[in-house]
């Protein structure tokens, strides 16, 4: 993947893309689904009729009161099929249904959260790359005014103090270039732990502002409709629903019916050979089980109870969530049209002050507050603009709404990521 980073410009989409088909919290919850689909078709064989065959073959000697040698063999066609437990399948067949589409869920919300994961580590790389040009640029102005104070030093014009201090400012800007080169380090390290190779050359991702809701109150609906965690938390509740009704089957009779027919030859020391059909029906009905059908009731009762908090905490998380990411969304918003208006007037300030220093009415001091007070403001603008984005896709992420606003799918059932019909 690192030869096609190198080749051309990445997108998010393809990082994402990549991450979804590699990582292994999703690929586990995808084996997981999988199995989950196969236990609803276990449940299902509860409706169908089973068939056994035997086959045994043996010796029998006899001593008294006649001495006798036979070989006893015997041939079973054996069918089972149970004609009623008290919705007692029903209710397991509903049970792993629900235990299913949980996890389907599961899947789709891990899926959501490690995209937001990804996006952040792409988003930190590209901020880092910002922060690190502004730290190299705030250097070449100070290696720039370090050569002007140097020369009007040397030539008289400036006191040899004024040279030593703006030394001293250079190694303070070589000390933050290289701690801005340590954080884009960093980053790519997040990056490549997440996604899962070093990345080449990033695409800005566009803004997705235009599609988010219009307000708190609709975000917040939208969440607690589509989040995948909180449909997964009802799914749970489901799934113990259909549990207690099945624990409560135990207390009706079961009737099964049973068909077998036999092939016996010297069977019981009874000599040739004979066939025997023989048709059951079986009413079951327990009297006295040492109390255990009644705690298994009570049991899945409390279960229930459980799965219902469970579904109102997740609801709640899901709630709190969503505000937050839209009150960081909206708070920088309104930072970056006062830091866009900050950097405007500190760059206007630098090159004034950077005009009356050339012509002496302002001090070397006064030149190199306002070009450091113009790289801190380009600086937070650049954090205030990549934390609204991220906002952004937090709160596309509380309402499920990430992966198909990238024109992806949660991993199908051959473990691949397929793009979204009808998106780029």
């Amino acid at each position: 993947m690192s030869g096609v980073a190198a080749a051309q410009a990445e997108t998010l989409q393809d990082a994402v893309q990549y991450m979804l088909r590699s990582n292994p919290e999703v690929r586990a919850n995808y084996y997981n689904k999988v199995a989950r689909e196969k236990e609803v078709r276990q449940a299902k064989a509860g409706y169908l009729p089973t068939m056994d065959v035997s086959l045994a073959a043996g010796v029998t000697r006899q001593h008294e009161p006649t001495f006798g040698t036979v070989y006893p063999n015997t041939a079973i066609v054996s069918v089972r099929q149970n004609v009623f437990r008290f919705f007692g399948t029903q209710s397991e067949v509903e049970r792993q249904e629900a235990r299913a589409r949980a996890q389907q869920y599961q899947l789709g919300s891990s899926a959501e959260n490690n995209a937001l994961l990804a996006s952040k580590v792409y988003i930190n790389v590209l901020r880092s790359e910002k922060l690190l040009a502004l730290a190299q640029e705030n250097l070449t102005n100070h290696l720039r005014i370090h050569d002007q104070v140097k020369l009007r030093s040397e030539s008289g014009v400036d006191r040899r103090a004024d040279f030593e201090q703006v030394k001293g400012r250079v190694a303070l800007a070589e000390s933050n270039l290289a701690a801005a080169q340590a954080n884009l380090s960093d980053s790519l390290a997040d990056y490549q732990a997440v996604i899962g190779y070093v990345p080449g050359e990033l695409t800005e991702p566009q803004s997705v502002v235009a599609l988010l809701p219009k307000n708190k109150d609709e975000a917040e609906e939208l969440a607690v409709g589509g989040n995948q965690a909180l449909k997964s938390a009802r799914e749970g509740v489901q799934e113990r629903t259909a549990q207690h009704e099945a624990a409560k089957s135990l207390l009706y009779p079961s009737l099964d019916v049973a068909l077998d027919y036999r092939w016996l030859k010297d069977y019981n020391d009874l000599p040739g050979q004979r066939e025997e059909f023989l048709g059951t029906a079986t009413l079951t009905f327990n009297i006295l089980n040492g109390g255990w059908n009644k705690a298994r009731i009570g049991q899945t009762q409390s279960e229930v109870y459980e799965a219902e908090e469970i579904l109102e905490n997740t609801k709640r998380q899901t709630v709190q969530s969503i505000r937050l990411s839209w009150e960081a969304n909206r708070s920088a918003q309104e930072r970056i049209k006062y830091l866009e208006d900050y950097v405007k007037a500190a760059g206007q300030t630098a090159d004034a002050f950077a005009a009356q220093w050339s012509i002496g009415r302002r001090t070397m001091f006064d030149l190199l507050d306002t070009q450091a007070e113009l790289i801190n403001a380009k600086a937070s603008l650049v954090n205030a603009q990549y934390d609204q984005r991220y906002a952004e896709f937090r709160v596309l992420n509380g309402m499920s709404r990430l992966l198909p606003t990238l024109g992806l799918q949660a991993p199908d059932y051959n473990g691949k990521v397929t793009t979204a019909a009808g998106t780029p």
